[in-house]
């Protein structure tokens, strides 16, 4: 492992206030991300609804939820006051950007920027992904451990987000963590879903008149089922392999987590084998975002070049692949925290032992 005291990073790593060393933020740039989505956004989403054959359409509508997925990636970074310089200029951006994605940007800065990127990899602060161990599984109920098994197969993520991750925790401010201070929440979650409930009013108006013959529910099923299905499959999945790996450790309590150990050995970075979206190709430099959530999607990979010539090996990535993805949805079922190693569901490991920083006292 890298020689590199565990508290010394902590003083530095996956701040929300930390100002970088170097602001990149660049507000020309960031609105030509904006903009260029959201004018593919509403393109493809015309075309998943025009009077094309039934295949154009559905294809249109996987583009569209690609770019959903990519108006995300444009509204995560402004949660993180990340796309471009000013805070309104970001909180407004991403309130817009977030309205196709359905998420409150109040909701999402609450589990995702405090709970995920506060305590990255550590069960029972981190929401996203978090594994069962050998013994939480044992003693579940059938019902609870089949939905495991489901949701740690290659079709878990086609439901993985809808039930753990938007209804509960980005939509209305029901979740435990939410409800104390669910009137600041409030105005957040009524602001996205009046901008949603506009898009379909919209959408189903614009079909009236283009395709009239086409029955309401086919129009929603394009306009607003397959895409969002789209994109709900590609965000679980995305954070699945940004935090799930035989080389990544998860930690149970705060004696073993330290933002080294959760935030650089316990994030991966995903290589894309063909750059078909650059912006998802750059928001996949995990590691860099998670140690600088102030620096840009578009200067991610040079972050994460620094990174890895600076930690070496603590860096993780590989190349995304069929073998590859089948390799990590085969090992990681359960994570053995006192092994700290995966396992099956049996609790065989599937992994090795993971070696992780251990934390100075302070």
């Amino acid at each position: 492992m890298a020689a590199f005291g565990a508290e010394s990073f902590d003083a530095t790593v996956a701040r929300e206030e930390v100002t970088p060393d170097v602001d990149r933020r660049s507000l020309a740039r960031g609105l030509l991300l904006f903009v260029l989505y959201g004018v593919l956004y509403f393109a493809t989403l015309i075309d998943a609804i025009a009077p094309f054959p039934l295949l154009l359409n559905v294809l249109s509508g996987i583009g569209n939820g690609i770019c959903i997925a990519m108006l995300f990636i444009v509204g995560h970074d402004c949660c993180h006051g990340a796309l471009v310089p000013g805070r309104r200029w970001n909180l407004w951006l991403g309130r817009f950007a977030f309205i196709p994605v359905i998420h409150s940007v109040s909701l999402w800065r609450l589990a995702h920027n405090q709970h995920h990127h506060g305590r990255t990899n550590l069960k029972g602060v981190d929401p996203v992904w978090a594994p069962m161990s050998p013994a939480e599984y044992a003693a579940a109920s059938p019902a609870r451990r089949w939905l495991e098994r489901v949701y740690r197969s290659a079709f878990g993520p086609v439901i993985y987000y809808y039930c753990e991750i938007w209804i509960p925790l980005m939509l209305l401010p029901v979740s435990r963590s939410a409800r104390a201070e669910w009137k600041r929440h409030l105005p957040d979650s009524i602001f996205v879903i009046a901008g949603f409930a506009a898009t379909i009013g919209i959408l189903c108006f614009f079909a009236s008149v283009v395709a009239p013959q086409r029955p309401l529910w086919m129009i929603v099923l394009l306009g607003w089922v397959v895409p969002y299905a789209s994109w709900n499959y590609l965000a679980a999945a995305t954070v699945y392999l940004n935090h799930t790996h035989p080389d990544l450790p998860w930690f149970r309590d705060e004696r073993s987590w330290s933002s080294y150990n959760g935030n650089v050995l316990g994030t991966m970075h995903v290589k894309m084998p063909i750059d078909i979206f650059p912006l998802y190709t750059d928001v996949m430099a995990h590691v860099a975002h998670h140690t600088n959530v102030r620096t840009p999607v578009y200067a991610l990979p040079d972050e994460q070049k620094a990174l890895k010539a600076r930690f070496g090996a603590d860096v993780k990535e590989y190349t995304l692949s069929v073998r590859e993805y089948r390799r990590i949805l085969s090992a990681c079922k359960l994570f053995d925290f006192e092994r700290m190693c995966w396992t099956d569901f049996s609790g065989v490991a599937t992994g090795p032992s993971l070696r992780v920083q251990a934390r100075e006292a302070a």
